[in-house]
């Protein structure tokens, strides 16, 4: 009964299990490669079930009541026609079982078209001597040019002179004339003319004007 129930499992529906069953199996092409898929098919059955349901399944044990059972048929086979059929859509393996070309240059975007097809991590990268170029590195010639404005100190191209000067507007002083308003708890105290625009007993102690520039 518990072989049967392991039987039973909706192994093919279980999409997070036909997920990672197709990431171990990876392209099938082979009948060799079918027949070692089934006992990983068989395996990964086995500790799939633990895991979900805490139900141990002893793998002699399991596969002595196929042998013995005329009616017991395991579920491996029609798991792995579903694999290939999965393996078929993403492009894996081809209808005819052979390994899929991956996607044709018409479905590729341009960059990817034109970029190298290989590249050798060996070889030296150029430096512009061998070329004629010297020792001056590849500038653009807008960058050429605001190297040249910026040693010789001419205005660059783009940037605004900001003159080194400070406008201040007519009547504005560091201290304000209004009194601030006192709080409802505050005391009604009677502001002595000493204590009036910043002044106390000590003597000035703020700045009544700006200095001059």
């Amino acid at each position: 009964a518990v072989f049967k129930k392991f039987d039973d499992y909706p192994w093919v529906r279980d999409r997070p299990f036909l997920q990672g069953l197709v990431a171990m199996l990876g392209p099938l092409t082979t009948g060799f490669e079918r027949q070692k898929a089934l006992g990983i098919t068989l395996q990964a059955r086995i500790w799939w079930y633990q895991s979900r349901l805490n139900i141990s399944i002893d793998r002699a044990a399991y596969e002595a009541y196929l042998g013995s059972a005329p009616t017991a048929a395991s579920p491996d086979p029609t798991l792995l026609i579903k694999i290939e059929d999965i393996q078929r859509r993403m492009g894996i393996v081809s209808a005819s079982g052979a390994l899929g070309s991956g996607p044709s240059p018409g479905d590729l975007p341009a960059w990817m078209v034109d970029a190298p097809q290989k590249v050798d991590l060996n070889k030296k990268a150029d430096d512009g001597v061998a070329h004629g170029a010297g020792a001056d590195a590849p500038y653009p010639a807008h960058f050429q040019a605001i190297i040249e404005a910026v040693t010789t100190g001419k205005p660059v191209p783009g940037v605004r002179e900001i003159p080194n000067t400070v406008v201040r507007q007519a009547g504005i002083a560091p201290v304000g004339k209004m009194q601030a308003p006192r709080k409802p708890w505050e005391r009604q105290q009677q502001q002595t003319p000493s204590n009036e625009a910043g002044v106390s007993s000590s003597g000035n102690l703020l700045d009544q004007e700006f200095p001059p520039v």
